[in-house]
């Protein structure tokens, strides 16, 4: 089982859009795939359960008490149009994540409280899709302790790189490692924004090895998927994305050897 955390700092860079599509992308590849939603906005679990806001129980009480509430009664099929979509399951959230996760903070070996769950799902599962807040909360260090590589996507606008260096840093100070995991890719890519394109491409430059050929293409019906509770896949198939999802899913999966 390879996890995967699709981390940035900064917000509205596509982290939720990237794990709803490329986890039913993965499902789609015959891999058995979690999505488990680390954000208290809970747009994932909204979307991958076709529409609920309520959960009979969630990855916040998991972090609340893994004795009682250990993380394989808060998996749930994922959802599409009122069907279950086929290897892909849903670990949801709620808004009281960021209350629980504040409570946590004086819990021992509290970096690991995720990291401990997913070990007990390894046979049950080819990949985890970690859905990360835009922050460096204990969701997020939780995110990192369990993570096999960080995806973290980049979107079109001048900033999207601001906080990336940081962000490698803490990276590398929770892995304690300085050869962190980790890949970039382009996300809502617009071919004609050429001057913006530019710019990224040669700050992307130096990070040697660490962006991904695949990029996912801006469309708007990524967004009006995610707004009527499907992946793109169910909700437009023809959509021209979607070829972008299968490649970028296929290069993940390769550099995870799985």
């Amino acid at each position: 089982m390879k996890t995967i955390a699709i981390i940035n700092q900064k917000g509205g860079v596509g982290k939720t859009t990237t794990a709803i599509n490329l986890s039913a992308q993965f499902a789609r590849e015959g891999k058995r795939t979690l999505a488990i939603d680390l954000d208290p906005q809970a747009n994932l679990s909204v979307v991958l359960s076709g529409g609920q806001f309520e959960f009979k129980s969630t990855i916040s009480d998991v972090f609340e008490s893994a004795k009682k509430h250990p993380i394989n009664q808060a998996i749930i099929p994922a959802q599409a149009g009122g069907d279950n979509i086929k290897n892909l399951s849903l670990c949801p959230t709620d808004i009281r994540l960021s209350r629980v996760i504040e409570q946590s903070l004086t819990k021992v070996h509290r970096e690991r409280i995720l990291l401990k769950q997913l070990d007990t799902l390894r046979e049950q599962f080819d990949v985890v899709i970690l859905d990360c807040p835009p922050n460096l909360s204990l969701t997020s260090v939780n995110a990192m302790m369990a993570a096999d590589l960080f995806l973290i996507p980049v979107d079109g606008g001048s900033f999207s790189l601001n906080g990336l260096a940081d962000l490698l840093d803490a990276l590398e100070e929770v892995k304690e490692t300085d050869n962190v995991n980790f890949a970039v890719f382009r996300n809502e890519y617009a071919k004609a924004n050429k001057l913006i394109n530019n710019f990224l491409d040669e700050q992307l430059n130096e990070l040697e090895g660490k962006v991904l050929h695949s990029t996912v293409r801006r469309t708007e019906a990524i967004g009006q998927a995610s707004v009527s509770a499907e992946p793109l896949m169910t909700y437009k198939p023809s959509s021209t994305a979607i070829n972008d999802y299968k490649s970028l899913a296929k290069e993940i999966l390769a550099r995870l050897d799985v």
